[in-house]
């Protein structure tokens, strides 16, 4: 455990509590934290989530808990970011609570629909190219009831996306996959029929916004709507799957933290995920976390290594 000596915005020394007791005091002039949100505590996610946090899954490591990011926050630093906003996407819901990885992650929703426990949908799966779009997936299940959604395709598409870790849930008719889905055959059947009949003549292109679209029904699907009419149909079940939150520490352009009163910290910087609430609101485009930890990362090693020297 490492505890931050902080005093007026200046980072004094960092204590490393031994695991047999005993007590080492390293000292330094600078301090960078870059030690990621809080995406794997569970108790501070309800905080803001309710209950519902109990059925997230964490893509990464159960350690991720934001002991540092807490501690700097009690000590005066200005916080960053909206708590309830998140990387969250998409991943079977058969995946491990925590550790299940870039491997459960499913990439399927645009070639299919998304259904909730009641077999119905609930927001366009064609809205936008999918690296645009994909890591808002997981905030929408997370409102759906009891935090589950399935994914609904038929067998000429099985090709069209990566394959995941765990294999589709198949039917020879609606009825059976709905079966084993635990959902109601009738209503998943209706969905699927009236699903069909509002699907458009177009030319389906997955690289591009096409013009296969739904007419007449609630919500619509803008793009690559394809009747599901080929068995066996298929599903996958999936849960929000946490990749990291937004809620961090603000900083100025130098990655310099800046304390309650406005005023930046003598010496104390941010990079990565701490720091990811000053440039994400809401949503999510591929790479952004990257480049904000390339960036930053290196923006903040330039300034500590400069004022260390000053």
């Amino acid at each position: 455990m490492i505890d931050l000596n902080i005093e007026h915005g200046m980072f004094l020394s960092a204590q490393l509590k031994q695991p047999v007791g005993g007590r080492t005091e390293v000292r330094a002039s600078t301090l960078v934290a870059a030690a990621g949100g809080f995406e794997a505590n569970i108790e501070w996610l309800k905080q803001y989530w309710g209950e519902a946090a109990d059925n997230f899954l964490i893509r990464g490591t159960p350690y991720n808990r934001g002991a540092i990011l807490k501690m700097l926050l009690a000590k005066g630093v200005q916080e960053i970011g909206d708590p309830t906003q998140c990387h969250a996407v998409a991943i079977d819901a058969r995946a491990p609570k925590f550790d299940g990885g870039i491997i459960t992650r499913h990439d399927s929703v645009v070639f299919g629909i998304v259904v909730n426990k009641h077999a119905e949908r609930f927001y366009d799966e064609g809205e936008d190219i999918w690296p645009k779009r994909y890591a808002i997936w997981g905030r929408l299940v997370a409102a759906q009831p009891d935090q589950i959604a399935y994914i609904i395709f038929d067998s000429t598409v099985v090709t069209s996306f990566m394959p995941t870790l765990f294999p589709p849930i198949a039917g020879a008719t609606i009825a059976e996959l709905a079966g084993k889905l635990e959902l109601d055959a009738g209503a998943l059947e209706k969905t699927i029929t009236d699903f069909n009949a509002a699907v458009q003549p177009g030319t389906f292109d997955h690289t591009i916004l096409d013009d296969c679209r739904t007419e007449g029904i609630t919500p619509a699907k803008t793009h690559w709507a394809r009747k599901i009419e080929t068995p066996p149909y298929l599903a996958y079940p999936v849960r929000p799957g946490i990749t990291f939150t937004y809620l961090g520490t603000r900083v100025n352009k130098q990655s310099r933290m800046l304390m309650k009163d406005g005023k930046p910290s003598a010496n104390m910087f941010a990079a990565g995920e701490i720091m990811a609430g000053n440039v994400l609101g809401k949503g999510y485009a591929a790479g952004i976390g990257m480049t904000i930890g390339s960036v930053f990362g290196r923006v903040a090693g330039r300034e500590a290594a400069k004022n260390a020297r000053n």
